[in-house]
């Protein structure tokens, strides 16, 4: 993964300015637009699970070396 974040907001629309402003005027939802494919909860559940193995594994990285770094000082003394 390379500490590359994986995005599981591609199922929402992306906010702007402009839009902000005519949602203002749409009384009726009309310029919503969501992903209603059949399988965007799966998709999103897949993204949201690689970012949780990516922490995971970022996290047991640096405590190994926090680890490693310790034993070496240990050893010094």
């Amino acid at each position: 993964m390379d500490n590359i974040k994986i995005k599981s907001s591609d199922l929402f629309s992306k906010p702007s300015f402009s839009k902000g402003v005519s949602r203002i005027l749409d009384l009726f939802g009309n310029l919503d637009q969501y992903d209603y494919r059949d399988d965007a909860d799966a998709h999103a559940i897949k993204k949201d699970w690689e970012n949780v193995g990516s922490d995971l594994k970022s996290s047991i990285e640096k405590y190994g070396a926090t680890q490693t770094r310790q034993a070496s000082i240990k050893e010094n003394y």
